[in-house]
């Protein structure tokens, strides 16, 4: 049997994501597909001093990532949408679940245009 194309859940270093990667855990346990999960680092040469990385956070969803059988992957960028376009190409992904924060839609629309043919879902904080 030929193997699913990847679900692809799009983090940010926030214990909001868990709801995020149980959403992309559903979706590829009910596709037969495998769920990787991404964190893009940006460079920041402008606020050197700024904490990239908050490692509790990080610790937490490599966790959740495990538990939900997900591959978890942490990349540096200058731009993290072209960063997320080249990974989500690079493993096959055809869907992609992010969140919905403020740079949310503008960030859909570009990897949208960066990946023609593979679906964007941002989803909604829960009520």
């Amino acid at each position: 049997m030929e193997q699913n194309a990847p679900v692809l859940v799009l983090v940010t270093l926030q214990r909001a994501c868990a709801r995020l990667i149980r959403h992309g855990a559903d979706l590829a346990l009910k596709q037969h597909s495998p769920l990787h999960v991404l964190h893009v680092v940006i460079n920041d040469d402008e606020q050197p001093e700024k904490p990239t990385l908050d490692a509790q956070a990080l610790d937490y969803l490599y966790a959740l990532s495990g538990e939900a059988g997900a591959e978890m992957t942490v990349l540096t960028a200058d731009v993290a949408p072209t960063a997320m376009a080249e990974f989500a190409s690079s493993c096959g992904t055809r869907q992609i679940i992010m969140g919905g924060g403020e740079h949310a839609q503008g960030i859909a629309q570009t990897l949208a245009q960066l990946l023609p043919g593979v679906q964007v879902m941002i989803t909604p904080e829960e009520a």
